[in-house]
């Protein structure tokens, strides 16, 4: 994985990218493996305010939880 890779990555979030533009137009047109991009995507996560993590976790997991 390129140093050039992550430095675009860090570049884009601490300028205010959203994550899912970071990873349409930067993971996903890496042309790495799948774990790979699994491993950028959460490097890009990591600069995604905690509490911002957290109300996006829990909405995900509403969404995808059976309903009772």
């Amino acid at each position: 994985m390129s140093a050039s890779i992550l430095s675009e990555i860090r570049k884009r979030m601490r300028h205010g990218d959203s994550i899912d533009e970071v990873d349409f137009e930067v993971i996903e047109r890496s042309g790495l493996s799948s774990n790979e991009k699994a491993a950028l995507w959460l490097y890009a996560w990591s600069f995604v305010p905690r509490r911002a993590q957290r109300a996006s976790a829990e909405l995900h997991l509403r969404l995808v939880a059976p309903h009772r």
